[in-house]
């Protein structure tokens, strides 16, 4: 059975690279209400990740080359592994005093993820801009930038910013229209002098942060959304002075040692169900507690990320799960799947949403109530 969440979000067709009018018509719409607008408040969803931070900060900076007052916000503090991006230090975890013109929220399959209170943010006269590339996104905005099959929503960003670039160049040139059927044409038809062009509005700073969300979002290209787009406008990244081997030590390889002892307790939780198709493992406060009552807040931010990742990775096992406990009774889970199960719907089930092999939730109860409960619908789309 599909909740009201679901079926809010099913009865949208999505959006996908294909959908050239559709496209065309958010891509200018987002331009112009941006153009239109003075103060911007910018945000992404609570509990952020790469591709989280690294849109907030591409779109920060893309709206604050047009001159504009911008606002960062996440709930939550930036991962470790996150604080070499630039501009990772402007975040306010605070909503600001004042109105604004415009919100722009990133990444987030439905308004409410962005945290606490965030009514606070509606009903004041503002224009919503929702650019994501979930397919459970519930299409909150006023103008909905949503294509489900990008890799991430550093990509749907870059279709954005050649959009701009092309447009403040006065060039009648349409980025997007190269994605016909969703397969890769000429990326960029057009000689050196108007390519350029169509790139001004990507400086090495944006690259740096939309290469970033790409390569996060994608698992380093190890799942199924890496394909030939992304591959291919990591490559345009690339021409600009980023370096890809430093980003990959920073996110992947400047572990604290803290990191590892906690793994070492949640390893110990490691237990499988459905004949070894499904595998999990928990995190409690407890452990967390235990680790980092003798470290610095600065070392410990973000230590359970991936942790979903170690349970993915053993051999016959398509459905890993990671309880991640955030108060008394009260769980947030991250689902991910090797090859065909769409955990997507399981996370649904609880509230939840994000895609067919990466998705996650928040639910209530006693710990092996609610793994009864989830072992149940994980089964259902084996």
């Amino acid at each position: 059975m599909i909740s009201n969440a679901m079926e809010s979000a099913l009865k949208y067709r999505p959006y996908s690279v294909s959908d050239l009018r559709d496209f065309e018509n958010s891509t200018n719409e987002i331009l112009n209400l941006i153009d239109s607008s003075k103060r911007v408040f910018i945000a992404t969803h609570e509990n952020p990740e790469g591709d989280a931070i690294s849109s907030v900060i591409a779109t920060g900076m893309f709206v604050k080359s047009l001159r504009k007052e911008i606002f960062l916000y996440n709930k939550d503090s930036i991962p470790n592994n996150l604080k070499f991006l630039p501009w990772a230090d402007k975040f306010h975890n605070e909503f600001p005093g004042g109105p604004f013109d415009l919100i722009i929220i990133v990444d987030c399959g439905e308004f409410s993820r962005i945290g606490n209170n965030y009514e606070e943010l509606l009903g004041n006269g503002h224009k919503i801009i929702n650019i994501d590339h979930h397919f459970t996104n519930t299409r909150f905005g006023d103008v909905n930038l949503v294509i489900p099959d990008a890799s991430s929503t550093g990509e749907v960003l870059f279709y954005l910013f050649l959009s701009g670039g092309a447009v403040s160049s006065k060039i009648p040139y349409s980025p997007y229209k190269v994605f016909l059927n969703g397969k890769l044409s000429e990326p960029l038809p057009c000689g050196p002098k108007e390519r350029k062009k169509v790139l001004s509005k990507i400086d090495d700073e944006i690259a740096l942060s939309l290469y970033t969300s790409i390569l996060t979002d994608t698992g380093s290209f190890h799942y199924s959304s890496s394909n030939k787009r992304s591959f291919y406008i990591c490559s345009i990244l690339n021409e600009y002075n980023i370096d890809p081997a430093k980003i990959a030590t920073e996110l992947f390889e400047t572990k604290p040692a803290e990191m590892y002892l906690l793994l070492g307790k949640s390893l110990g939780t490691l237990e499988f169900a459905a004949g070894g198709k499904i595998a999990s493992m928990v995190g409690t406060k407890k452990m967390l507690s235990d680790v980092i009552k003798n470290s610095s807040g600065s070392r410990v931010s973000g230590l359970y990320e991936d942790f979903v990742n170690y349970p993915r990775s053993i051999d016959g096992v398509e459905i890993a799960i990671f309880f991640r406990e955030v108060s008394a009774n009260e769980y947030r889970l991250n689902f991910r799947s090797k090859s065909y199960a769409n955990v997507a719907f399981v996370a649904e089930k609880f509230g939840g949403g994000g895609h067919k092999f990466a998705a996650g939730c928040k639910i209530t109860g006693s710990l092996p109530e609610i793994k009864k409960e989830v072992y149940k619908y994980c089964e259902q789309v084996l």
